[in-house]
């Protein structure tokens, strides 16, 4: 991760998803919310970085902390690594949670942010979609679009659903 990014996650992302309840770790910030962990991740891309610019995704995690529990894994913003909790149930791009205009974006200098600020809107955007995301239910739709691994998740799901003997799920 490029140095004009790293400037950006310390001097804009950090204060407005601090003002929001984030923790940040490395180039993730975790908010713990009930039964629910939402992390925000950004990825730099070198394949899309050029002389003076530097591009970067931002990526969502979204966690049942109950799930999580129920299948014996430790699930804590404080114990566990953003990188064991994004690929567990839901990851995504942004731009797949919501109907975003951007898939990716870029910082052309530490001053001029080339659209970084919609980078900042459309993360607040997603910090609302989160708090509509209150339990397992909830995660259910959004799974099937994951781009984690779909052996963990239905490994994960199928163990919960046993435990809980929600054997209707199952069918689906």
């Amino acid at each position: 991760m490029g140095v004009l990014i790293k400037d950006f996650l310390s001097h804009k992302l950090r204060p407005v998803l601090k003002q929001r309840g984030y923790v940040k770790k490395g180039n993730s910030f975790l908010r713990e919310n009930g039964e629910m962990i939402y992390i925000i991740n950004i990825q730099g891309s070198s394949l899309f970085s050029w002389e003076g610019k530097e591009t970067f995704y931002v990526n969502v995690g979204i966690v049942s902390t109950s799930v999580e529990r129920a299948v014996g894994h430790i699930c804590s913003i404080k114990e566990t690594s953003p990188s064991n909790l994004l690929f567990s149930q839901v990851y995504l791009r942004a731009n797949q949670l919501l109907p975003l205009e951007n898939s990716d974006y870029v910082i052309d200098t530490i001053d001029n942010f080339d659209n970084t600020d919609k980078c900042l809107e459309d993360i607040v955007q997603v910090d609302e979609r989160f708090n509509q995301i209150k339990c397992v239910e909830d995660l259910y739709d959004l799974s099937y679009k994951s781009t984690g691994s779909r052996d963990v998740w239905e490994r994960t799901y199928k163990r919960y659903w046993a435990k809980t003997g929600d054997w209707k799920r199952f069918d689906h």
